[in-house]
């Protein structure tokens, strides 16, 4: 199960992170191009980028995770705080979202 650590949706750069099942801490980044997530520094692993996403991609995600809940009711911070929480390791992140960015 994952640990939210920190979170701050307000100001100019929302972000969150996230400490998975395995340990990986993952931060989430929102910027005016679109989504940033990468899995942190520790002692025995180097930090590495998972994801960036531009802004249409972004918005494609977060249309579809929505599933008919109104936009006023979440954050797209939220979204994707409730999306990296399911995954078990940093890898596993990576490569669910290489898969998405990669289209049919």
């Amino acid at each position: 199960m994952a640990t939210l650590l920190r979170y701050r949706s307000y100001g100019g750069q929302p972000y969150c992170e996230v400490a998975l099942e395995n340990g990986d801490r993952v931060l989430v980044t929102l910027e005016a191009g679109g989504v940033i997530i990468k899995r942190e520094a520790r002692c025995n692993t180097a930090e590495e980028l998972l994801f960036v996403g531009p802004v249409h991609l972004v918005a494609d995600i977060c249309t579809a995770l929505l599933d008919g809940r109104p936009v006023l009711d979440t954050t797209v911070l939220d979204i994707f705080l409730a999306v990296v929480s399911q995954f078990r390791c940093a890898e596993d992140i990576r490569a669910a979202f290489a898969k998405v960015s990669a289209g049919p």
